[in-house]
């Protein structure tokens, strides 16, 4: 999802940029030992948030809705971090050390940094509780049952583990257990029981429908006088999955079918390939 791709940038690139502000107005208070600690532990908390969204960045499987929406919401707690850090650090040394010496005794500037610091951990826990109820590696859901991608999983799992350090990152990792996988690495998984992941977690009742169920078609090349059939013929076995399809070339004589298409269109494309075909090499 390109929207999310582009939300978690910017939330990491003001991130970085909070980070750089509390280390500069951190060197500025350096004597005042009580303040310099609790810009310390901003900033950790910080650097350690900005490690969150980096993830989410990089890993197109927690590009969803969802996530996307608490990210938005973290941009903006983010924007008013920077405007509060800019407000400490205005770049004049004479005023820096006047601000140092009111926030020292307890100025309206460091509840204010605080205060939003709050909000922050606030943006960070609902944002983390999202990307840990991600279903990733859901492949297809045929009636109650979803086929769940093992390998894709326990990455992204050990990826979020590491972030969050803790035992699993994702709550989907759980349902794994004692689980043996089929000879394509899926294994299947009730739908009541990933939705009562939610359900137990959040206290919310939903579908999966955050976009995180699909199964991606892409990179597929079929060369000259080439068929290249990617989708089911017949019945629509994707009725009820979430298809990504890109970046699948054809080269010349190439008919490409990448969705589900009934026997009768699928035998009319193939007779007009073929005659395709045969009047440019006759």
């Amino acid at each position: 999802m390109a929207e999310v791709l582009g939300v978690a940038s910017s939330v990491a690139q003001l991130l970085e940029g909070a980070i750089r502000l509390l280390k500069r107005v951190r060197n500025a208070y350096e004597r005042h030992h009580n303040l310099t600690a609790a810009l310390d532990k901003h900033a950790l908390e910080i650097e350690t948030i900005n490690l969150l969204v980096r993830t989410i960045d990089d890993e197109d499987a927690l590009h969803t809705a969802v996530v996307n929406s608490e990210l938005t919401k973290l941009h903006a707690v983010g924007v008013k971090l920077v405007r509060c850090l800019r407000e400490l650090d205005p770049g004049n040394k004479g005023m820096v050390r006047q601000l140092a010496h009111q926030l020292v005794h307890g100025t309206k500037d460091e509840e204010t940094l605080a205060d939003i610091m709050k909000d922050l951990d606030r943006a960070k826990a609902n944002l983390s509780l999202r990307v840990q109820l991600a279903n990733v590696g859901l492949t297809r859901m045929v009636h109650d049952t979803v086929l769940a991608n093992v390998e894709v999983i326990n990455r992204i799992d050990g990826l979020l583990a590491e972030v969050f350090r803790e035992s699993h990152g994702l709550k989907l990792a759980g349902l794994l257990k004692d689980k043996i996988p089929q000879d394509d690495n899926l294994v299947p998984l009730r739908k009541a029981d990933i939705a009562f992941l939610d359900q137990e977690t959040t206290g919310e009742t939903g579908a999966l429908d955050d976009g995180t169920i699909d199964r991606i078609i892409a990179g597929n090349t079929a060369r000259d006088s080439a068929v290249q059939l990617l989708g089911p013929v017949g019945r629509d076995l994707w009725e009820d999955v979430r298809v990504r399809i890109e970046n699948n070339t054809a080269s010349g004589h190439a008919s490409q079918f990448v969705y589900p298409t009934d026997f009768a269109t699928f035998k009319y494309l193939l007779d007009h390939q073929e005659r395709m075909a045969a009047l440019q090499t006759g």
